[in-house]
């Protein structure tokens, strides 16, 4: 009878851990405990998962050099970011040597996804592309360049949340 009540006391605990993820109702008397248990760890590995690869990512679009939009006049210039489905676009520049230093706090993001970035000389008619890059990002400070009809110059800062290492911020050892 005490294995019994140490069951249920180890199955309540461990439903009280997880919350609302697990349904209590659905356990009755009889129930295969280990079928249970192996339920419910593969609910907390779940959990574990979501709140794997997170961290706070601040963007900023330094700025172009060496744009060629029309040949003939200056490139009026806009840079494009998108991180996810978030997306963001510097003011434009009539310049083939736009400085934008435009800043964007994204907060907290899934580490794992690659951030892609832009440059468009805007035109009456259509837009033409100048550069396009896709950059996945490691926790810290760093400068990247990207290279097309011209180069763009991006920094950004990625600090991982709390518990979280590693370079894309994995579960902490």
């Amino acid at each position: 009878m005490q294995s019994y009540l140490t069951s249920g006391f180890l199955l309540l605990s461990l439903v009280l851990q997880i919350g609302n993820r697990c349904d209590a109702a659905a356990f009755a008397p009889g129930d295969d405990l280990v079928e249970t248990l192996q339920g419910v760890e593969m609910v907390h590995s779940d959990l574990s998962t979501q709140k794997n690869m997170m961290g706070s990512l601040s963007v900023i679009i330094v700025r172009a050099l060496g744009l060629n939009g029309d040949g003939l006049m200056k490139t009026n210039a806009v840079a494009r970011m998108w991180y996810s489905s978030i997306y963001h676009e510097t003011n434009e520049i009539k310049s083939d040597n736009p400085t934008w230093n435009a800043v964007y706090n994204l907060g907290v993001v899934e580490t794992h996804l690659p951030l892609k970035v832009e440059v468009w000389d805007k035109d009456v008619g259509k837009d033409d592309l100048l550069i396009s890059c896709t950059q996945y990002l490691t926790q810290g400070t760093h400068t990247f360049t990207c290279s097309g009809n011209g180069q763009v110059e991006v920094k950004y800062s990625l600090i991982c949340e709390p518990g979280l290492t590693g370079s894309q911020c994995e579960v902490g050892k």
